[in-house]
C-alpha cells in the first residue's frame, strides 16, 4: 500500500516533486497526513499538496521514517517546519522546530506581540513563556509601546499574571525560589 505525494509550492514555476509513502507509516506517525489518502481499498493512491514547500515536506516525511532534522534546518526553516508539523500531527517534530525557534529567535518590542499570537495560535507553549517573560521583564517599555488590541483575553490573562509576579519578584527582591510556578 504505497501513498504518493506530489508537493509543490504553487508559485512556483518548477514542476510538482513526487514522494513515497507507505499508509501505515503515516497512519501511525502522522495522522493527519494519512488522512489524505482515504481507505485502504487501493493500493496506490497520489495526492497533492500545495501548501508546504518540497523542502519542508522531505523533513516531514524523513521525521515521520525515523530521520532527525538537523539543527541547522531547523533553525533556518522553524516556522515553516511548526506549521507543517501542526497542519499534519507530527507533534515531536513541532516541539524540536518550536525549541530551534526559541533558541534562535531574540525577542524584541518589536516581534514580540506577533511572536505571542503566533505562539497562542499554534499552542507552542515554550515560546509563549519566552516571550511573556520577555515582556514581564521589560513591562514599563511594554505597557507604554505595545498595542494589546488584537491580543486575545485569555493571553492577556497570562501576561497580566506574569506582570504580577514580576512585580512580586521585585518587591521582595529576589526571595522568591522559583518553586511556586510551574515553567515548560
Amino acid at each position: 500500500d504505497d501513498a504518493h505525494v506530489d508537493a509543490g509550492d504553487e508559485a512556483a514555476a518548477s514542476s510538482p516533486f513526487t514522494f513515497h509513502a507507505h499508509r501505515l507509516i503515516l497512519n501511525k506517525c502522522a495522522p493527519m497526513l494519512a488522512s489524505l489518502f482515504g481507505s485502504y481499498d487501493e493500493e496506490i493512491v497520489k495526492v497533492s499538496i500545495n501548501d508546504v514547500k518540497p523542502a519542508i515536506f522531505r523533513h516531514l516525511l524523513h521525521y515521520v521514517y525515523g530521520g532527525i532534522v538537523a539543527e541547522g534546518e531547523l533553525n533556518n526553516h522553524a516556522k515553516d517546519i511548526i506549521n507543517a508539523a501542526d497542519k499534519y500531527s507530527i507533534v515531536h517534530l513541532k516541539l524540536e522546530a518550536e525549541a530551534a525557534y526559541v533558541k534562535s529567535t531574540k525577542i524584541t518590542m518589536d516581534n514580540a506581540i506577533d511572536n505571542l499570537l503566533y505562539a497562542d495560535a499554534l499552542n507552542l507553549a515554550l515560546l509563549k513563556e519566552v516571550v511573556v517573560d520577555f515582556l514581564a521583564e521589560n513591562h514599563d517599555e511594554a505597557i507604554g509601546s505595545l498595542s494589546f488590541d488584537d491580543v486575545p483575553g485569555n493571553v492577556v490573562r497570562d501576561l497580566m499574571v506574569a506582570f504580577g509576579r514580576k512585580m512580586k519578584c521585585d518587591t521582595k527582591e529576589g526571595s522568591n525560589d522559583g518553586l511556586n510556578t510551574m515553567r515548560v
